[in-house]
């Protein structure tokens, strides 16, 4: 096969995820789409709200000059500028445009990230379960993908996470609310994490990171809340998109943002 012997790995260990998925269009389109129930990817069944339908319209048909030029790398600044603000009251932190940056979805936020961060050899812990695609990010950008277990009610596992964090550690990637369980981790043992990840980083003398993959953080019921990993942790990234909470995968707008705390912020932004 001419293609590289990593892609060829790949593929042999593709997502079993999106093959389901796959297999659901195919039997959608044998049997109706009300005849399968399709529990593979998070792909919503809901429309747009329609006042992001109107929105979008209204843009297109505005046709203003330049609508379709390149944007600056992080995005228009009134865009980052108005999620910083809305981050803000959703996480009680002072957060503004600088601190934000607009990418193709969570999964494009994540290898910015990782991209950004990761040395050859260096590992990504994350707890199980996880969004299977965490292992190729991982990857793709010279990483090593550490998974940990959790405990039998999907809650952190402080200890396996104290022994699976080595010199080599450059990252734990928490998904909650999670895929695929629903678990909301605890502001207590996010505190721990962090605490966790402070003497880990002194230790080793290096930085470690806590990113956080939230495309769920608004579909959750009950009263339950989610807390910010921003108060835990200093050196802590958020990513996440509108896939989920306004049903909108196939657009693509996701963005990242970094802890105003973070001691290497400049870097990380740039």
């Amino acid at each position: 096969m001419s293609i590289a012997k990593q892609i060829e790995g790949y593929m042999a260990g593709a997502s079993w995820i999106r093959k389901m998925f796959e297999e659901g269009t195919r039997l959608k389109a044998a049997f109706g789409a009300e005849n399968v129930f399709d529990f593979s990817l998070g792909n919503p069944n809901l429309p747009p709200p329609a006042s992001f339908s109107k929105t979008l319209k209204d843009i297109v048909d505005a046709d203003e000059p330049g609508s379709h030029a390149y944007m600056p790398n992080s995005g228009y600044p009134f865009v980052r500028q108005a999620v910083a603000a809305y981050l803000s009251g959703e996480h009680g932190t002072d957060i503004t445009g600088n601190e934000i940056l607009m990418t193709c979805g969570a999964a494009g936020g994540l290898n910015v990230i990782l991209k950004t961060i990761l040395d050859p050899g260096d590992e990504v812990i994350a707890p199980a379960p996880f969004f299977v695609e965490y292992k190729f990010y991982a990857e793709n950008h010279g990483g090593k993908f550490v998974p940990v277990k959790t405990r039998p009610d999907f809650t952190l596992d402080l200890g396996a996470m104290e022994a699976a964090v080595t010199a080599r550690t450059k990252a734990v990637i928490l998904n909650f609310p999670n895929n695929p369980t629903g678990q909301i981790y605890s502001e207590d043992s996010l505190n721990r994490m962090g605490s966790l990840l402070r003497d880990k980083s002194m230790e080793f003398g290096r930085t470690i990171y806590l990113i956080s993959d939230e495309p769920y953080r608004k579909i959750v019921y009950d009263g339950a809340r989610v807390p910010s990993i921003f108060h835990c942790y200093p050196e802590s990234i958020i990513t996440t998109s509108y896939s989920k909470d306004l049903s909108l995968p196939g657009e693509r707008i996701g963005y990242i943002a970094v802890n105003p705390s973070a001691s290497y912020l400049t870097d990380l932004v740039s």
